[in-house]
């Protein structure tokens, strides 16, 4: 049998670190592993880091600015990277900085030539179908393949 937590579960066992962990330093690490995990995909999809092109889908929680962060890391990597912003006035103000100043591009659709999508949307309480905007992004991706 699968055991599987809440949101409210998470959010309570992630209180102690982040209140002994400077800002964003729990964010930065979560990142990193990502960026590590779309690392191994790249290079099982395309035999590579160096070189692709990757796209984050970012929306205004905690996950755009998971998103955000595992694209700057991987900017440093060698990927090319850019990102659509749902919400910009919303995004993650830490990771959109870190990641423009990596040389990470802010774009209002996924390049056609994108070797791998981040989805920076979904979270750990998200519910319900994608928003409007989210959802026509997404519609997109799953109709280029």
């Amino acid at each position: 049998m699968r055991h599987y937590y809440t949101a409210d579960q998470i959010r309570e066992a992630e209180a102690p670190l982040l209140a002994s962990l400077p800002d964003g330093a729990l964010m930065r690490r979560a990142a990193h592993g990502l960026a590590n995990a779309i690392a191994r995909e790249l290079t099982m999809r395309t035999g590579g880091v160096s070189g692709r092109r990757i796209c984050a889908v970012v929306g205004s929680g905690d996950n755009g600015g998971d998103a955000l962060w595992a694209a700057t890391f991987l900017r440093r990597r060698g990927t090319t990277a850019a990102a659509v912003l749902l919400n910009p006035e919303r995004a993650h103000a830490k990771g959109l900085a870190a990641f423009t100043a990596s040389g990470g591009r802010v774009v209002e659709s996924i390049p056609a030539s994108t070797d791998l999508v981040i989805d920076g949307v979904v979270g750990i309480s998200g519910s319900g179908p994608l928003r409007p905007n989210a959802a026509e992004v997404f519609g997109t991706v799953d109709a280029d393949g």
